[in-house]
């Protein structure tokens, strides 16, 4: 047994925090703690322990940790709220505390917790709970201006959830709400039935809708929904694609639940389904399932299907296209501070913990006349990711350590002297920044260029208009770092393959916690105060108790109901 590091967990039967111990053994990464009261728990992390060590090369340290936050360390409103005895510190004590570790780069808020489904594998559903909680307007308007306003780096994307978000009449009016607070892009997660009726699909992609993260289980199976889901949804799924090819809409992000046993044969016919359809489709989102619930030691090995049991079976059925090389979100992380630099846009916090998502890049070789014939690479194929990213690291460090991201003021001390030369020194340091800012990215550009694979393009000629279309699409994004570049990146001939791997009561860990990016905000009716919390400890440790006491405020009250689907 390799020891890899020391941590800290929960008990899944009391939620006392506990030690814990990564280790390897056997090539496989476990997650080892016990409790004094109800015993030891093991649960399996990765199952190819050499992938999972790679993924620790790309581990990055933010430099944008949060300056503002909501509660103080051992002092959250879970210990003062009902909380059992001696319940503080990390994952108790959420909203945001002094140590968590990233700026938050998605603020997530579910918009109601009513539904249209009754799934079996849900943890957010009224259906479930028996009772309603909706945010008013003006409780969502807070909760969007607060995390506007966080510091250094306040998010501009926003994710809209339940609940089923379009069960919400007013769904126009929130997504509107949240572009004009500065959000850029605004996500809705739904199981999209409404979206069947094309003429509600264009009412919310008018609204502002410019991602729809769609639940979607299987491409083949009635059976497999009637199971994750309660009844079959297939035909209506592909009802909703076709709404979208006719409204010329292109960014759909399908997002699997696999369960061990119920969809796992599913995953690769869910990625022919994405290539085949990425004119439409521009991400895959895998989310291996979070077990809930009291289960046995014995199911939840049984159970258990993780990142690399994913990433095996898309290189099983791909023929190792992608040879494992699916890269942590962190990977990114100075990239994008980088190029969002250079042109001043808001930049975004990507420094998550390389256990929690990944992804990769498919280059999709479109069949002009039949989309059913085209095929998958990898962008590994095309260009050496590595020595691209390490050159974005050593800018963007440089930058940081020579105090260079920001305006310099040399023009305007030396000849400040005098109101008028302190204007014209100001101004001078402001073209002497942009040319430092337009010569670091035409650098990055040429290295981009120099990290290309043209070996491998001459060899295979078949490659070189993919190859093209690749490099313009990377040139356009560091030339014009705004959410439109990054997303039209996906929109031709790409495709997102990714997986976000969340945690649960049996491998929570608190170092991954720390650096989570995307918060549930909410507001708090008793304290009157808007708090955000890491998604993980959310759905693990908070919901309940923060859904139960909001509802016992909840002015208008709504009736649960299952809404049947048509």
């Amino acid at each position: 047994m390799k020891i890899i590091r020391e941590t800290l967990s929960i008990c899944p039967e009391c939620k006392q925090q506990i030690n814990a111990t990564v280790f390897e053994q056997d090539d496989t990464i476990y997650l080892k703690k016990t409790c004094p009261e109800h015993g030891e728990f093991e649960d399996v992390l990765a199952n190819n322990s050499k992938y999972y060590l790679w993924r620790r090369n790309y581990h990055h340290d933010s430099k944008e940790t949060v300056q503002d936050p909501e509660v103080t360390f051992n002092n959250g409103p879970y210990s003062s709220y009902g909380g059992k005895f001696d319940l503080k510190g990390c994952p108790y004590d959420c909203g945001i505390c002094e140590n968590h570790k990233s700026a938050t780069c998605i603020c997530l808020i579910d918009v109601t917790n009513r539904c249209n489904l009754k799934c079996p594998i849900c943890f957010a559903n009224a259906n479930v709970t028996g009772f309603v909680v909706e945010p008013t307007m003006e409780e969502l308007r807070a909760i969007m201006e607060h995390f506007r306003g966080t510091k250094p780096m306040p998010p501009v994307a926003i994710q809209l959830s339940g609940g089923e978000p379009t069960v919400r009449e007013d769904l126009p009016d929130i997504i509107k709400m949240a572009a004009k607070l500065g959000f850029t892009h605004r996500m809705i997660t739904t199981n999209g039935l409404k979206f069947t009726d094309i003429d509600y699909l264009k009412e919310i992609i008018d609204a502002g809708m410019n991602a729809t993260y769609m639940q979607w289980d299987s491409v083949t199976d009635p059976d497999v929904y009637k199971q994750t889901r309660g009844k079959d949804l297939l035909e209506k799924k592909m009802k909703i694609v076709e709404n979208m090819r006719e409204l010329g809409y292109r960014d759909l992000a399908l997002v699997p639940t696999i369960a061990r046993g119920v969809n796992d044969q599913e995953v690769g016919p869910i990625l022919d389904f994405a290539v085949q359809n990425q004119d439409v489709v521009s991400c895959i989102i895998y989310q291996p399932i979070s077990l809930c619930g009291r289960i046995t030691r014995e199911e939840v090995r049984r159970m258990r299907y993780n990142a690399s049991d994913l990433f095996a079976d898309i290189d099983k059925h791909t023929n190792n296209i992608f040879n494992g090389r699916f890269y942590p979100i962190p990977t990114l992380s100075n990239f994008v501070k980088l190029v969002t630099w250079f042109e001043g846009q808001e930049a975004f916090e990507m420094t998550s913990h390389e256990d929690c998502g990944f992804a990769t890049i498919g280059v999709v070789e479109v069949d002009p006349k039949d989309r059913m014939k085209n095929k998958l690479h990898s962008i590994d194929e095309y260009f050496d990711v590595d020595k691209f990213v390490q050159s974005a690291d050593t800018v963007w460090e440089f930058l940081k350590k020579n105090n260079l991201e920001h305006k310099p003021e040399i023009f305007k001390k030396l000849l400040g002297i005098t109101s008028t030369g302190e204007k014209i020194g100001s101004f001078l340091d402001g073209i002497s920044h942009t040319l430092l800012r337009k010569g670091m990215k035409y650098g990055l550009y040429a290295s981009a260029i120099r990290n290309l694979k043209l070996t491998e393009l001459i060899a295979n000629p078949n490659k070189i208009r993919n190859f093209f279309n690749t490099i313009q699409k990377l040139g356009n994004i560091i030339r014009d770092p705004r959410w439109d570049a990054a997303a039209n990146f996906l929109r031709d001939q790409a495709l997102l393959v990714s997986c976000m791997h969340f945690q649960d009561a049996y491998n929570i860990d608190t170092e991954r916690v720390s650096r989570c990016l995307v918060h549930y905000g909410y507001y708090d009716r008793e304290l009157k105060r808007v708090f955000r919390v890491p998604f993980c400890t959310m759905n693990t440790i908070h919901r309940e108790r923060v859904e139960r006491k909001n509802a016992q405020y909840q002015e208008q009250k709504i009736p649960v109901e299952i809404i049947t689907p048509q």
